[in-house]
This record gives C-alpha cells, sequence and structure tokens, in this order.
C-alpha cells in the first residue's frame, strides 16, 4: 500500500477569521466616526447656564437631547430648546437626561458595543442591544414620572423635541 498524503491545510479557518476580522473592523470603524463627528459638534457647541450640576452644551448639531461621555458626562441640548418648552416640559426632559447619567448608561452601552464587536455576527447580540436601549430608556421614563414631574408636561416635551427638531427626510 502506498504511503497516505498528508492533507492540505484547510483554508477554513482562515476564511472565517477574515470575515470576523473585516465586519469587526467595520463596525469599529463606524462607531470611531460617528464619536469623532459628535466630539467635534461638542467642541464647538455653547455652554448653557442651568441650575444643574452637570455641564450642558447647546448646538445645532445635536437633534435631540443626549448625553456624551462617561467620566465627564456631557449634557447635550438642541440649540434653542430652552426657549421653546414651557418650565416643566424641560424641566422633566432634563430630569430624563440626568438619569441616563446617575445609571451609567453610557458605559453599559459601551460595554455592550464591545459585546456587539466581538460578536457582530449572532443575532441575539443585535436583539438583545435593542432590547437594553429599550429598557434604558423606559426605566428613565419611569423614574421622571416616579421624581413628580407631570407625565402630561413629559410627555408634551417629548413631542414638541420631535416636533422641532427631528425632520423628516421625506419632503411630503
Amino acid at each position: 500500500m502506498p504511503p497516505a498524503q498528508p492533507a492540505a491545510p484547510s483554508m477554513m479557518p482562515a476564511v472565517l477569521y477574515a470575515v470576523w476580522a473585516i465586519g469587526f473592523a467595520i463596525l469599529v470603524f463606524s462607531w470611531g466616526r460617528r464619536w469623532r463627528h459628535l466630539s467635534a459638534a461638542v467642541r464647538t457647541a455653547t455652554p448653557l447656564d442651568l441650575p444643574i450640576d452637570v455641564k450642558v452644551m447647546s448646538s445645532p448639531a445635536f437633534p435631540e437631547p443626549g448625553v456624551f461621555g462617561m467620566l465627564r458626562p456631557v449634557l447635550l441640548l438642541p440649540e434653542g430648546i430652552v426657549g421653546q418648552l414651557t418650565a416643566p416640559q424641560l424641566e422633566s426632559v432634563l430630569a430624563h437626561e440626568l438619569c441616563h447619567i446617575r445609571r451609567r448608561d453610557n458605559l453599559a452601552t459601551a460595554m455592550h458595543m464591545v459585546v456587539e464587536a466581538v460578536f457582530w455576527f449572532h443575532p441575539l447580540v443585535w436583539w438583545l442591544g435593542a432590547r437594553l436601549i429599550r429598557e434604558r430608556e423606559r426605566a428613565c421614563d419611569e423614574e421622571v414620572v416616579r421624581l413628580g414631574n407631570e407625565p402630561a408636561d413629559y410627555a408634551e416635551g417629548i413631542l414638541k423635541v420631535c416636533e422641532l427638531y427631528l425632520k423628516s427626510p421625506l419632503p411630503c
């Protein structure tokens, strides 16, 4: 019997690793690009003097209120929002964003982004990410109401922000 020929090494592990690395790189690159864009907008934003313990910035580049940063968070507001909302509406919207800061939601988001980058190919990771976002928002909404803000004022504030700052991409 002739001696057995050694099997050619399989290329499958190298191909799978290359596909994984490309997916990983695409995600990290897109997140980095968004972060740089947001960071640049924060640098050019105008500081606002609001009676809260967090730095507040305003810019036309921000389409909705949000929090930027984990160690020294900054509350970002769309330009002119203070004059567009009533005092109770603004207080409710600010309470929601301050809740995100107290809960360290940006840290939880960053940790999940690491998991998404490593396991980008698994649909359960993406479903879980969407679910975490919904639950974080729901928890902050419940906290706003629990703190004594009027639910109607809070809802009207959210609707007014959407009406004023979030425009449809469709011309009709």
